[in-house]
């Protein structure tokens, strides 16, 4: 048996603004419900269109109060509620360690709490950061977290072993 993968990272405000936003596009981007929103975006945008032939100034307020919620709000609120979860978390800039072999996760900084592969639903590989799913919840570990490049070459192999890779 080979040894453990150890991964060791302080949780601070910088990793959770990185995950927000690697969250944040990965879930946009990987969601059936953006084109149904891109639909009701479409509709906003030509309701404003008629708004202004017809001269319906409520209509072209409330079509105008929807698009820049859309472009703008829900990442806004988004974010508050991210920051807002960080303050409130028992982890809050605080040693984070972690330890993964063939039977699974181990969270030494909490208790030694056990993952197996079967709770993890995916693990996905950003640029030089890595998230990880396990309902309803993502993980961010940066890259810094592994001891060595060799060290995150054993954690990509071992997930993609047991099909957790995205």
């Amino acid at each position: 048996m080979s040894k453990p993968i150890k991964i060791s990272y302080i949780w601070n405000r910088a990793n959770v603004e990185q995950l927000f936003e690697a969250s944040y596009k990965y879930q946009f981007n990987n969601s059936a419900k953006r084109y149904i929103g891109w639909f009701f975006i479409a509709l906003m945008q030509y309701g404003v269109v008629v708004a202004f032939k017809k001269e319906a100034f409520a209509i072209l307020l409330f079509s105008t109060v929807v698009l820049f919620y859309w472009y703008y709000g829900k990442k806004w609120i988004a974010k508050r509620r991210a920051n807002k979860s960080f303050e409130e978390s028992p982890f809050k800039d605080k040693q984070i360690e972690m330890s993964i072999d063939k039977d699974g996760f181990t969270l030494l900084s909490n208790h030694n709490e056990k993952w197996s592969w079967d709770e993890v639903q995916e693990v996905i590989v950003l640029d030089d950061d890595i998230m990880l799913y396990r309902h309803p919840h993502f993980h961010y570990i940066p890259a810094n977290g592994f001891e060595s490049i060799e060290e995150k070459s054993r954690f990509k192999s071992l997930v993609k072993k047991y099909g957790r890779l995205r």
